[in-house]
């Protein structure tokens, strides 16, 4: 006996192949398979459902560009898409208006978004001259406040704030240009 592909032994009986009993039937198997998948159809339309073919007639109408009737095209366009055009076109400014490096205060984060808006809207309610900002970071919701230009003003501002927010803390952002009051006269 010589070993032949693994644990198959194969004898050789006047000149025949022949296998032992017991690997004949795996070996049948095998063979059958084997046979058997050249006849798959994967994929093919035969093996699904019929569905009945319908022929499109394709029509075709020659376009004539001189006559005296004119078309009309009515363009229907969101009015926010004029800002949106110019924001691309300035690339350093936000929407809003430009912005600068400074500060603002981090005052609450949180996973669920309606926890976030309604905390934003508690401050705006506390706080109407500061606004607010909700800022996705995956995967938390965080609120900043405020547009502060240097470090003190938003240190000076989160004292106010850290007995209804104790986590509020500066971070630096970029921010709008704060809204400068007209100066008043002195007489």
């Amino acid at each position: 006996m010589k070993p032949i592909f693994g644990m198959i032994y194969v004898k050789m009986i006047k000149n025949q192949l022949t296998l032992p009993k017991k690997y004949f039937m795996k070996f049948l198997l095998i063979t059958c398979l084997a046979l058997l998948s050249f006849h798959s159809f994967a994929q093919d339309k035969s093996l699904g459902y019929f569905v009945k073919d319908t022929i499109l007639n394709d029509t075709t109408v020659a376009l004539d560009f001189n006559t005296k009737d004119k078309g009309s095209v009515k363009l229907i366009k969101d009015d926010r898409l004029e800002q949106i055009t110019e924001f691309i076109g300035r690339k350093s400014e936000s929407i809003e208006g430009s912005i600068i490096d400074g500060y603002r205060i981090q005052i609450f984060f949180a996973e669920s978004r309606s926890t976030a808006q309604s905390q934003k809207a508690g401050f705006i309610n506390t706080y109407k001259e500061h606004k607010a900002y909700i800022d996705y970071l995956a995967p938390n919701y965080r609120i900043r406040v405020g547009n502060f230009r240097t470090k003190l003003q938003a240190e000076k501002f989160k004292q106010e704030l850290i007995l209804k927010y104790p986590t509020s803390i500066v971070l630096e952002d970029k921010i709008e240009l704060p809204v400068l009051s007209e100066p008043t006269e002195t007489k």
